[in-house]
């Protein structure tokens, strides 16, 4: 290279974008963030649920005096909502008391699940590094928002500093292929490479999804493989900023903008992302690839027990398996379009004796 000729990064994917964007400082790194390195990054929020009282303990033990960024935490109660005793009214009533002394964005128990909310207000947004203290947070991947887990010490000491290290984990490569068939969901996908690759080839990994096949993906199809990216063992599962997720984008800012500029979702927000997508470059480095075809894809349920193991429909109807209870509104699909298919599938009938 001549002299003063600046040295060329490497490649990087998508993930190492995602986190390079968040680093506060990278102890004597190279620019480039690469699979391996430690680093401390600023995440953009940090979510916690029912959660929050034994973060505020650890707030308070640690000896914090202030949040140092009363915008950056996220308070949504959603775990024990149907919890109506006064112990718990009264766990709520103090965190709810917290976010107000110091000016935290507080959702009420009723208001919705935690990621969810997180997504539909734009606290998860594309381009971003986002934490939760819960493990589904791999969720906001869906759009293109590198969401990971924390533990609770973290978290408080996110609130205290507004930053966290991280060890950039190693990346896999999920190509999927061809389109699903009528009827197979986004939970299908995931139930099934958690079935077909199950012996712990994305443990503690980074999920890159990539591939033809995920333009004919919804976001909501998007969010549920992304959260459950935690079952099949990875630490975050994103999806690209594509077309879908832009338009996906638009019409969300365009629903929260009627009455006024949201915090978050508004035309300058989306016209920065827009000027600077982040994509993972030609030649980045991956530790593994996979495939999914999604036209093979069919209707499965996880278990007995474990996502390792995983049954077709056909095979549970074979059997005549009776079912005692069927769980609809978990976090990892329980939107709109997902309680649309299941009201769609019992019009009309009536529970079987």
């Amino acid at each position: 290279l001549a002299r003063g000729c600046p040295i060329p990064s490497p490649p990087m994917n998508l993930v190492e974008k995602l986190v390079q964007r968040a680093v506060v400082r990278t102890g004597g790194t190279s620019a480039a963030v690469k699979a391996g390195d430690f680093v401390a990054v600023r995440p953009s929020h940090v979510l916690t649920h029912d959660n929050t009282a034994p973060v505020i303990q650890k707030f308070q033990t640690i000896g914090a005096k202030e949040i140092k960024d009363p915008k950056q935490p996220v308070f949504v109660l959603d775990h024990n909502v149907q919890d109506k005793s006064e112990k718990n009214l009264q766990k709520y009533a103090m965190i709810e008391d917290f976010a107000n002394s110091y000016g935290i964005d507080f959702y009420p128990a009723g208001r919705g699940i935690g990621h969810q909310v997180m997504v539909e207000e734009g606290y998860a947004f594309p381009g971003q590094f986002v934490v939760g203290s819960d493990s589904h947070s791999n969720m906001y991947g869906g759009i293109g928002c590198l969401g990971t887990p924390v533990v609770r010490t973290d978290a408080a000491a996110i609130w205290a500093t507004e930053q966290t290290w991280w060890q950039v984990p190693p990346v896999a490569k999920v190509r999927l292929e061809g389109e699903l068939k009528p009827g197979v969901t986004g939970k299908d996908v995931i139930i099934t490479l958690c079935g077909l690759f199950n012996s712990d080839q994305v443990l503690n990994h980074a999920v890159e999804f990539v591939g033809e096949g995920v333009a004919s993906l919804s976001v909501d199809e998007r969010l549920t493989i992304a959260n459950m990216t935690t079952e099949w063992g990875a630490l975050s599962g994103v999806f690209p900023i594509d077309s879908v997720c832009q338009d996906w984008l638009k019409k969300r800012e365009a629903k929260l903008n009627r009455k006024g500029t949201h915090p978050r979702i508004n035309s300058k927000s989306i016209d920065m992302l827009l000027s600077d997508i982040p994509e993972a470059d030609a030649g980045a480095t991956y530790t593994k690839q996979m495939v999914l075809d999604l036209g093979k894809v069919q209707p499965h349920v996880s278990g007995p027990n474990h996502v390792k193991v995983m049954q077709s429909i056909r095979e549970i109807e074979a059997k005549q398996v009776a079912v005692q209870k069927a769980y609809l509104v978990s976090c990892v699909n329980s939107r709109a379009q997902d309680i649309a298919i299941a009201a769609e599938l019992v019009r009309g009938q009536k529970v079987a004796q």
